[in-house]
Parts: structure tokens; sequence; C-alpha cells
């Protein structure tokens, strides 16, 4: 969350107590200036010191930063990295910032206990200063005023993870000073993909007959196939006749396995070319945005995703494509709603969440993918092409819906956080 956002949600009464206005003011009124090498040139130091202050300015703004040093000529803070010379003549006093705990006191004795958004404000700038402990404390009383505020639970699913984090840096730390007090090295589960084999059975189930890619059927498949439906009335009768079926082409026969329901041959039809579906979905969403944003490890690639964890390692290979679009197929929202809605595809929380939070359907919740940045949505608007380009892979995938016979679990990020149940066969 910025300081900005912070300073106009928190209101007048905690912001007089927060007097923190960096990198706003820094910007608007505060111009980085060379500091001259030759020491010679300068009035000597007034004072020397270190740790974080607040300048108050005469015409009342002030701004944040670690002291650099000060003289009876200039103050130099040290904003984002950048020394910043400040006029002595239109500082009014240079004070250090109070320790976290007492501005925290302070701010959060002017904030009522029954004020969710200005506590979940408090709560994120206690996690910007990694006073988790307080945040925690914060947060869990939120959700006994509020149990079902995303924005709280997200916040705390993320301030555990800093805590996790936080503990596995002190045993590393340990471990390198003496080994035998380490703990076993927490370490990223391997993300399970899909098997060659099941790829090809998903591009089997989304094959266009009307615009079919390239296949191949063997002639053993084939004779298998009639000899198991030889009483079918689909199936000839005749010797000609099945040796005239046998050399249709694969197209045919795999439509002839669709209409017998032959579901046990469909993995036998070797998919040679992309069904125009998935290469939509390649294209126009999993290379254009999703695998970029979405699957970044600051969101929904990292360990801190929630229950919505995708894969971005090998981003163009196959076995990552096909295993995030089945992650995606088979994901449900809490209240059991599909992120893709295939009857009306703009709808879907898939897209909506990428959208605008005061555009969508579905807005994303409000949460941080970094410690300094906040969630940004990754589509403009619905008439943003990325949007529209998604709208027609979803409309190019096959109706009605098949339910993919594909056995997948997919792994889960945070200890206790289920995974999606497989899901059974279906009827193509």
């Amino acid at each position: 969350m910025s300081l900005t956002r912070t300073m106009a949600r928190l209101g007048g009464g905690a912001l007089a107590l927060l007097g923190l206005a960096a990198v706003v003011a820094h910007a608007a009124f505060a111009r980085p200036q060379p500091i001259p090498q030759d020491s010679r040139a300068q009035p000597a130091p007034e004072a020397v010191q270190s740790g974080p202050v607040i300048v108050h300015f005469l015409d009342g703004r002030r701004i944040e930063g670690d002291l650099v040093r000060q003289d009876p000529a200039e103050v130099v803070v040290r904003i984002a990295g950048i020394d910043t010379v400040l006029n002595r003549r239109d500082i009014l006093r240079v004070d250090p910032v109070p320790p976290v705990e007492e501005h925290y006191r302070r701010l959060r004795a002017v904030i009522r206990d029954d004020d969710v958004e200005q506590l979940l404000v408090l709560a994120d700038w206690l996690r910007d200063r990694e006073a988790y402990a307080l945040a925690l404390e914060e947060l869990a009383h939120i959700l006994s005023v509020d149990p079902a505020n995303a924005e709280a639970q997200s916040l705390k699913l993320q301030v555990e993870g800093q805590i996790k984090l936080r503990a596995e840096s002190a045993r590393h730390a340990r471990a390198e000073e003496d080994p035998a007090d380490a703990a076993p090295r927490l370490r990223r589960p391997e993300f399970p993909v899909l098997t060659p084999d099941q790829i090809n059975l998903l591009k089997v189930y989304e094959v266009d007959l009307g615009d079919p890619p390239r296949l191949s059927v063997a002639r053993e498949t084939v004779d298998e196939l009639m000899h198991t439906y030889a009483g079918h009335e689909l199936i000839p009768q005749s010797r000609e006749g099945r040796a005239a079926l046998a050399r249709r082409p694969a197209s045919q026969i795999l439509e002839l396995m669709f209409r017998l329901k032959a579901r046990d041959f469909y993995g036998r039809v070797s998919v040679e070319e992309e069904p125009r579906a998935f290469k939509l979905f390649r294209e126009n969403v999993h290379r254009a945005w999703l695998v970029n944003s979405c699957a970044s490890n600051a969101c929904h690639g990292g360990q801190q995703a929630g229950r919505l964890w995708l894969n971005n390692e090998s981003q163009n290979s196959e076995r990552t494509i096909y295993t995030n679009f089945l992650i995606l197929e088979r994901y449900r929202l809490a209240d059991g709603t599909p992120l893709l809605n295939y009857q009306a595809p703009a709808d879907s929380p898939l897209l909506q969440m990428a959208l605008p939070r005061e555009e969508s359907l579905y807005p994303h919740p409000l949460v941080k993918t970094s410690r300094t940045a906040a969630w940004r949505p990754v589509i403009g608007s619905v008439d943003d092409q990325r949007f529209l380009a998604a709208v027609e892979w979803l409309n190019a995938m096959y109706r009605p819906r098949p339910e993919y016979p594909v056995t997948y679990s997919p792994p889960s990020p945070t200890d206790g956080v289920p995974t999606m149940p497989d899901t059974p066969i279906g009827e193509r």
C-alpha cells in the first residue's frame, strides 16, 4: 500500500500522528542535488547521526528519510536511496522518527475498534515495518469484527508467510555458524505437471471436427475399435465396409470414436497439431498476460499464492501451458463458482479479476504482490484487446463442456490449504 493511500485512508486525526509524507513531498518539493565532493567548501557539521528522521518545513510540509548530515546551512536526507539536500532556511525542525510500537500506539488510539477500513491500513502499515506480531493482533481483531473480510484474510496469510520466512532465515544464519543447530531447510515443493499422454488427451477432447488439426491413428487401433464395437450399428458388418472404414481420415475415425463414446480409445489418437482453442489460450491468454502477471512469483506463482497456485517454470513449454489450463478449468471460488464461465465468457471470474476493481463483477482482493507493490489490474477494461481475445478463447472451447478423464492434483503452496479434487470422466 503506498504512503499516499495510507495517508488518505487514515484521515485527518491519524494523519497528524503519522508524520509521514516522504515520497510524495520529496517528489513535489525536494529536488535531489549533487553533493559537492570538496568538503572544505562546506560548513562544519552541526551534528552527525543516523537513523530515520522527519523533517518539518516552515510551510507545513514533512518528509521522512535517513539523516546523512546536517549543518547550519543545509540538511542532507537519504530518500529512496538518493541523498537530497534541503536548505536549512526552509526547515522548522528535524525530529527522530519514534519507535514503531510507540508510533503504533498513538495511531491506534484515534481509530475506533469497529473502523475496519482504517484498522486494515494500520495493519498494513505494521506489516511494512516488519512489526508482524502487532499486525497479527490487529488482523485477529478485524476478523473478530468482520470474519468474512477477504482483505484481512489475505493480509493475515502474507504476514504469517513473512514470519515463516524470517524464522527460516534465522535458522539458515545459525546453520552457517553451527550446522549442527540447523533445522532441515524448507524447499519449495516440486510443481507437478501433466504428462505428454495427458496433454494429448486434453487436445483430443478439444478437437473441432469442423476444422480438425493434424491427427493420426494407428491401423491396429482402428482394427481393435471395430472388433470391440463389432455389434454396433455404426460399425460395418462386411469385410469391404470394414476395409473402407480403416482407410478413412484420422479425423473421421475420431468422430466415430466420439459417436461410440469409446473413451478408452481417445488417448490412442495422436494430435500432432494444436487445436485452435488451445492455440488461442497459449497465445492470447497464457503468453499474453497470465504467466507473466498472474503466475509471477509475487502473485499466484509464489508460495504465498493461496489456493490458486500456477506454474511459472519453463513458461512456453506444453507441460506448463496445459497444466495451468487444467488448474484454471477445475478451480472453484470459495462459494463454488467456476473460475471459467463458458456460458457467459465475459463474466468469467478469471477475466473479471484481471480488470480494475471498480469495473469488475468479481473484484480482485486488495493484496500486495510484494512488500512495497500493491496488486494492479492486468487488463484495462472490457474493451481491451486482451479481454476480447480471452473471450474468443473461451468461446472456442468445446460445448457442452467435457470433464477430462485426467487425474491431477495441484500442489499446495501453503500448509493447510487443500488441493483441488480430481474431476470424474465426462460425456464426450
